[in-house]
């Protein structure tokens, strides 16, 4: 599953979101875990009772007629029983991922709700509403599970009553015929109620595969065979450059009473290595979502990409996107330090950058590993800025790097960091709102609602 959501592609990812994912991978693993421990117990108990079926066909077809009605009208009414509790289990489930995302918040907003008695009061009577509805909804699972299991072996106690006192005589059976049906109907006692409880953890384990289902994570081959990848042979640590011709993508946002489509495009430029772009524009102008397009993580809807002067298909994605860093909005770190071959870094090197950057009071290095992620955020983006330096890659995506950073590392960002990177031949993308250091970039890019321009020398002074 873990292959499955990293083989995803971003935008459904995004449209899934965090809190249905984690429901999955926790939950819906845990259920569906179950069904392949059920399924061999529940197999051999059919077995068995197939065979104990059989046997009291041998002792007498009269008799036996009368136990499959009794079995016939137990099934019927226990399938009916197990079936009202499928619309429950189902709301339970999908109620689930709306806990999920409430979680998220109660560890997330604790500083807002430590500050807001009024919020923690409301939050809090959501999530008691919520939970409320499931513990409705369990005790009515649960109470007709009783029934069902109660029912059952009242129905087979009725029968063995049957068999003894009325029956028996009824068709004139032996006593050795109705004795070796009373013994195998106990035996058969045991085999049938786990058929039974087995028959509740499958339609549980059904409603967990329908959910994994209903997600359309992408499907993988070779789940268990981990090797380590090759750097692929047409990239290096040199410029590269980076052509759009007419690129348009488009994504829907959906809201509780209206449906809006948000599309960036189309879009003609270039980036050329050793030069430093700038993307520009209002919140929501469409900037994080072009620097996504550009490096293969969102599929094009119309146009070509091209990379010095290659034209990038669609089977070849893969090999484009690892001709990016990116340090995104929304950007994750990780503890391993990677150099250019996949390879965990040396610590001396690490520890250089770390000094470079300031952060050797906080953070070590040792075998390749940082000592700890969890800092400020603008001490993780730095500690972002290591592994881009580490990974070497061609062309460099900053969406807003310096907006979390002091007056110093700005400074430090646009006159240095930036410069030592163009003088490395580096392809570099930064979206930025500093319009103080508009002057470090080669070349300024406005994005207005989608729709990109490029501004002159007057543009970018005024």
């Amino acid at each position: 599953m873990i292959r499955r959501v990293m083989a995803t592609p971003l935008p459904q990812l995004e449209r899934i979101g965090l809190p249905k994912v984690i429901a999955t991978l926790t939950e819906d693993l845990e259920v569906a875990e179950k069904f392949f421990h059920v399924l061999p117990v529940l197999i051999i108990n059919i077995v068995i009772v197939v065979f104990g079926i059989a046997y009291m066909a041998y002792l007498s077809l009269e008799l036996l007629a009368v136990v499959l009605v009794f079995f016939v009208i137990g099934f019927l009414t226990i399938a009916c029983l197990l079936w009202f509790t499928k619309k429950d289990r189902v709301a339970i489930r999908e109620t689930t991922d709306v806990m999920m995302s409430h979680y998220q918040r109660v560890v997330l907003g604790a500083k807002e709700l430590a500050l807001n008695d009024f919020r923690k009061y409301f939050f809090s009577r959501k999530i008691f509403s919520i939970s409320n509805n499931i513990r409705i909804r369990s005790r009515r699972v649960f109470n007709l599970l009783a029934v069902v299991e109660q029912w059952a072996q009242l129905l087979l106690f009725a029968l063995l009553g049957a068999i003894i006192f009325l029956i028996g005589n009824y068709l004139s059976l032996s006593m050795e015929v109705i004795a070796g049906y009373v013994i195998t109907l106990l035996f058969l006692l045991e085999p049938i109620e786990v058929i039974i409880s087995g028959s509740d953890e499958l339609i549980d384990a059904k409603v967990a595969f329908n959910k994994i289902d209903s997600l359309h994570l992408s499907k993988v081959d070779g789940w268990d065979q981990l090797e380590l990848p090759k750097k692929p042979s047409n990239i290096n640590s040199s410029g590269a450059k980076l052509e759009l011709e007419c690129v348009e993508y488009a994504y829907t946002l959906e809201t509780d009473d209206k449906t809006e489509v948000f599309h960036i495009g189309p879009i003609s430029t270039q980036f050329t290595p050793g030069e430093v772009t700038l993307i520009i524009g209002g919140n929501g102008s469409g900037k994080s979502t072009l620097l996504k397009t550009l490096c293969g993580l969102y599929p094009l809807d119309a146009g070509r990409i091209y990379l010095n002067d290659e034209l990038i298909e669609a089977e070849g994605i893969e090999t484009f996107r690892n001709h990016f860093s990116i340090i995104a909005a929304d950007f994750c770190l990780f503890e391993e330090v990677l150099d250019a071959n996949g390879k965990l870094c040396d610590d001396h090197v690490i520890q250089i950058f770390i000094e470079r950057l300031n952060l050797s009071a906080v953070v070590t290095s040792t075998g390749g590993l940082l000592s700890r992620v969890d800092l400020s955020h603008g001490q993780r983006k730095r500690l972002a800025l290591l592994h881009i330096y580490c990974e070497n890659r061609t062309i460099l995506l900053f969406d807003e790097w310096a907006a979390d950073q002091d007056p110093i590392f700005k400074e430090i960002f646009y006159k240095e960091i930036l410069p030592a990177m163009k003088k490395r031949g580096k392809t570099i993308i930064v979206v930025s709102h500093d319009e103080r250091y508009f002057d470090c970039a080669d070349k300024i890019l406005k994005l207005d609602e989608g729709q990109l321009m490029e501004l002159d020398h007057y543009q970018q002074k005024k």
